[in-house]
């Protein structure tokens, strides 16, 4: 488990991604609105390829002379939008297709949880059962890993649920 990159051409530009860490990812996913582009091509260390040397997307005049297509058919803008898209697709896309475990109705409640704002119940999760620390989900774990860790936690804490509950009825025939 470890952050990817991936390189690409679009509209006749080579372009490189790097995925970015859990941390600032889930932090784009629960945004309420838009993100800023530029903040997404910076946190994904997004790069363009100009005679030979990577130049990174890390600020407008760079994003201005070089986030085009060669042909002059497509807007600017409409290419910055694609390459945002291809962001989100390569950090958080497999989210889309993600299947959640189901909860038997007999092992749930109405217990409140309580969260530590500005941390996700996810990130909480994985940093509570010390399988990755705050700098590990901000540096090393990308938002995908971070989900794998915790589908992994899930099962096991569901898993331990239905065997008490398990274990409990049989008691509970033996009487």
């Amino acid at each position: 488990m470890s952050r990817n990159t991936k390189e690409f051409e679009s509209f006749g530009v080579r372009y490189r991604i790097r995925q970015m860490a859990a941390y600032d990812a889930f932090r784009f996913v629960m945004m309420d609105e838009q993100p800023d582009p530029i903040e997404v091509l910076q946190v994904a260390a997004a790069e363009v390829k100009v005679d030979g040397c990577w130049v990174a997307l890390d600020a407008a005049e760079p994003i201005n002379a070089y986030v085009r297509d060669t042909k002059g058919i497509l807007q600017p803008r409409t290419v910055l939008s694609g390459l945002i898209s291809v962001i989100s697709d390569f950090n958080w896309g497999f989210l889309k297709d993600r299947k959640q475990a189901k909860v038997p109705s007999y092992l749930r409640s109405d217990s409140q949880v309580r969260g530590v704002d500005g941390v996700s119940p996810i990130m909480s999760a994985i940093m509570a059962a010390d399988k990755a620390n705050l700098r590990e989900l901000q540096e090393f774990y990308s938002l995908h890993d971070a989900f794998q860790i915790f589908d992994v936690l899930f099962s096991d804490q569901l898993n331990k649920a239905q065997a008490s509950y398990d274990a409990a009825q049989a008691m509970k025939a033996k009487r």
